[in-house]
């Protein structure tokens, strides 16, 4: 069978004709409508109408979190007209019943332990690192997701408990990939908009010590929060995913931070493996159609 998969981002909407083995048979992407539902819905549509013949269904990765127990969007995202809205039951509107949709970073971990890096792993994490921490809990097989579907919502952890009020001190705020570029750029007196991630990793790659300085004050606040995971749900491996997961250095880093955590501490407590997510750009499309397979076998 094949099947319509959507990763619904801040630019663009990925989409890729996928079967059963989980084989991207055609990839393509159109930009994602910011000003309403009304337009993000037509875009659905209207490349749904393409493969609605060869289709089994529909299986969407999309930002934002929906309550489980109303069924509407409770947390948007950067689609902020979803606010609210049954989001599932508009896009069986204009496309067919057969539809499903999972939060854009349950996707990647429900890829993770389908077929990526968490395969097999009894208790396990996935951080996705952007615009914020998405992110999971995994178990088995599955990724938790709470009573509201709230868990995994790493973004809105506080890195500074003495100071938790607001979102300034949350860990999605401190640890973005848009704030480790605005410390470099501040600190090397540039305008930010100057700078990208890709950018900033090449100044790390080139030694620059400004740059090098920043990751590190960046992978400190990260191996914090990475630490307080693996206090909580004693995962065997957390999985680091998002564009800049594809950076040794990151890896290298994060581990040297995590390090001094663990000499700092009076007892042997076991260390946590940290591993990269396998599938990267893909890992959304896969976990949504992994999604599909899970709730319609149900």
């Amino acid at each position: 069978m094949k099947y319509l998969v959507f990763d619904v981002g801040g630019s663009a909407i990925k989409y890729a004709l996928m079967n059963d083995a989980y084989e991207l048979l055609e990839k393509d992407s159109v930009p994602t409508p910011l000003d309403s539902l009304d337009s993000f819905k037509k875009a659905i549509h209207d490349i749904y109408v393409k493969y609605q013949d060869e289709v089994e269904g529909i299986a969407i990765s999309l930002p934002g979190m929906i309550n489980k127990k109303t069924n509407k969007m409770q947390i948007p995202g950067f689609l902020l007209y979803n606010d609210g809205v049954d989001i599932e039951a508009e896009l069986k509107s204009v496309t067919t019943n057969q539809l499903t949709i999972a939060n854009d970073a349950k996707c990647a971990a429900l890829c993770e332990v389908t077929l990526g890096s968490l395969k097999d792993t009894g208790v396990g994490a996935v951080c996705i690192i952007g615009s914020g921490i998405g992110g999971a809990v995994t178990i088995g097989n599955n990724v938790l997701t709470g009573v509201h579907g709230f868990a995994g919502e790493f973004s809105y952890l506080s890195s500074d408990w003495k100071n938790c009020c607001g979102f300034n001190e949350k860990w999605g705020a401190v640890n973005s990939v848009y704030a480790l570029i605005a410390n470099v750029a501040a600190k090397k007196q540039l305008d930010k908009d100057q700078l990208d991630g890709k950018a900033v990793f090449e100044l790390c790659n080139q030694k620059d010590e400004v740059a090098l300085s920043c990751l590190k004050e960046f992978t400190d606040y990260l191996a914090a929060g990475l630490y307080n995971l693996q206090a909580c749900v004693d995962p065997e491996k957390i999985a680091i995913g998002g564009g800049i997961s594809k950076q040794p250095i990151l890896f290298e880093y994060i581990q040297k931070s995590l390090d001094e955590i663990y000499a700092a501490i009076p007892f042997n407590i076991p260390r946590v493996q940290i591993v990269n997510c396998k599938y990267f750009n893909d890992s959304n499309l896969m976990g949504a159609l992994a999604n599909y397979k899970l709730i319609m076998k149900e």
